[in-house]
């Protein structure tokens, strides 16, 4: 009997003892998956850490909660960087980085978009410039000037790309930045039209040589355009503002100067202009810019605000300030840039045509 008494005193004691540790189980398991979830939900105070290509978070969407079935939230950056890809952005003041857009900006991107459909010219005409009109152009190598000159642009925009890529180790920027975009619209212009005047002089296909000319015809203001808001953009406002105030004098301003007028650099940002008037605004092939060229110039734009807008600004890269989309002043931006394209629509066609468009 008093063994049994014993036995039911340990029996007892071994009772509480677990309901004690399923408890502190319990608090252990509760205040981790309180910690994970603030960690979850809460941005990181410290520099990104994100390395070259951070795909570390396969998931765009993580659980609100436990239930069951689990509810869902959205979470705009796609990597924990702080709205910085590799830091490079932390200049930027952070509410530029994360957080709302404004109401204003949204309600003007889907108008701009709504827009672009709305008011397409139909149908889009391009006049295809395959061969010189009237008398014979002069000849390089058995091939007219002008056509030449698009060989030429062609392949020299091939080289500078190849050139980055085995000095600089990467033609990412060929993709996300507007100059690439400029770059990649000259070259690609300049080769579709010298493949038109190939396709139907050489392989006598005009079938496919109409349509490599109509398309290479479609991108000739918009190549011109870019081409001309880069060259001024960066050589008269952002050269100047990077060197003389953001870089301190010395070794950095130094690196920044013999990088900027180096061979790239002065491919991209200088030669990139005149370069993209050969046969369009000036030459013996241009021709007049109608309403159709200025919607594919609006339609690009679209195109680009788009991969900035929702993918480059959900992975931290924020390469135009201007058009941050969490303050309302970026509606001025974007307004200003159309501005500034039809303008230079007006202008391109009185240099062009000057009876025709009433230039003085």
């Amino acid at each position: 009997q008093q063994v049994y008494k014993i036995d039911h005193f340990f029996v007892v004691l071994i009772m509480f003892d677990n309901i004690g540790n399923r408890k502190a189980i319990r608090n252990t398991v509760t205040s981790y998956n309180n910690e994970t979830e603030d960690k979850i939900h809460t941005r990181p105070s410290s520099k990104s850490i994100a390395g070259p290509t951070p795909f570390h978070r396969a998931q765009s969407f993580i659980p609100r909660d436990t239930q069951t079935p689990p509810r869902f939230q959205f979470r705009w950056l796609l990597y924990d960087n702080n709205g910085s890809f590799n830091g490079w952005f932390d200049w930027l003041p952070l509410w530029m980085r994360v957080g709302y857009w404004s109401p204003v900006v949204i309600i003007a991107l889907v108008l701009y978009y709504g827009g672009l459909l709305w008011w397409r010219p139909r149908p889009l005409v391009f006049e295809p410039m395959i061969s010189t009109p009237g008398a014979a152009e002069e000849e390089i190598f058995g091939i007219p000037k002008s056509i030449a000159y698009d060989l030429c642009l062609f392949l020299w925009g091939i080289f500078v790309a190849v050139y980055a890529k085995i000095n600089m180790g990467s033609i990412w920027w060929l993709f996300i930045s507007f100059t690439g975009w400029s770059w990649s619209l000259l070259t690609l212009r300049a080769g579709l039209e010298f493949g038109a005047w190939a396709t139907s002089s050489i392989l006598k296909k005009n079938t496919v040589a109409m349509k490599l000319a109509f398309w290479g015809s479609s991108l000739r203001f918009v190549a011109v355009t870019n081409s001309s808001i880069v060259c001024a953009v960066w050589n008269v406002i952002l050269l100047p503002v990077i060197y003389f105030v953001s870089l301190p004098p010395g070794e950095k301003r130094e690196n920044f100067r013999k990088f900027n007028f180096g061979f790239f650099m002065t491919n991209i940002h200088v030669l990139n202009f005149p370069m993209a008037a050969v046969n369009t605004v000036y030459g013996t092939r241009i021709r007049g810019f109608t309403m159709s060229d200025l919607w594919v110039s609006y339609f690009v734009l679209g195109l680009y605000s788009f991969l900035y807008f929702f993918v480059m600004d959900r992975i931290g890269m924020h390469f135009y300030p201007i058009l941050c989309p969490r303050t309302a002043f970026c509606v001025v931006s974007i307004a200003g840039i159309l501005g500034l394209k039809y303008y230079l629509f007006l202008k391109w066609n009185e240099l062009i045509s000057p009876d025709t468009f009433g230039a003085k």
